[in-house]
């Protein structure tokens, strides 16, 4: 049987690389590619496929945020995550949202494909390389198996915030005024002890909602 994919990765480079890597196998067929989760969920309306293929740090919207919003009209979808990295409150995120896998850019393409497959077959899979991590979450599960302490909301908010964004762009795409905007600014301030853009960028990056290089947590972005 043919598994038809949904990509979904805010980068060229990648989309066009799994593209290739996928191409090789006759049992894989690409049925859609998409740059962010608004993309993807209007390409999931009218493409049939079997597995969506995100990564969770896309800009705007957001591969955690396009994933319930695409379970909670699709139930029977299946998502495979492909990361840049994986934190363990990242990738539980990644699993409460509904994926039923989470892989990394990084791991060989033997690991994608078996994930693939693994996802088709009802089974939940994690990348060899994040073992470690649940390991060390279990052994500090009183710290680290709490859930997050952000909103999907909030969540989408600090990555835009991350990323460059000003709030009267976040307003304007979120579809929201911009003092709601400052609002659930404040209140992500408050939930992680933060006090500021800077601190807000550092959270995003630790926890995989931006995959902005560290760099740019500068706080040179305003929160204007």
């Amino acid at each position: 049987m043919t598994l038809r994919i949904l990509l979904a990765d805010g980068q060229t480079l990648v989309r066009d690389g799994v593209r290739a890597l996928l191409a090789g196998d006759p049992q894989l067929e690409i049925a859609g590619v998409a740059g962010d989760g608004l993309e993807m969920l209007r390409l999931a309306r009218r493409l049939a496929f079997d597995i969506a293929v995100v990564e969770p740090a896309m800009s705007g919207m957001n591969g955690i945020e396009a994933t319930r919003r695409l379970l909670a009209r699709t139930p029977e979808a299946r998502v495979l995550c492909l990361a840049h990295a994986g934190s363990h409150s990242a990738v539980k995120e990644a699993f409460d949202a509904g994926a039923r896998g989470y892989v990394l850019k990084r791991d060989p393409v033997e690991v994608l494909l078996a994930a693939l497959r693994g996802v088709a077959g009802g089974r939940m899979v994690l990348s060899p390389g994040l073992e470690a991590v649940f390991i060390d979450a279990y052994r500090n599960r009183d710290a680290a198996l709490g859930p997050s302490p952000l909103t999907g909301r909030e969540r989408e908010i600090t990555q835009l915030y991350a990323e460059g964004w000003s709030t009267r762009q976040i307003a304007a795409r979120l579809h929201i005024s911009e003092k709601t905007v400052a609002t659930h600014r404040e209140h992500v301030f408050a939930k992680l002890g933060v006090a500021g853009i800077a601190g807000l960028t550092r959270y995003a990056l630790r926890e995989g909602i931006s995959r902005l290089e560290e760099a740019g947590a500068d706080g040179a972005h305003g929160a204007g």
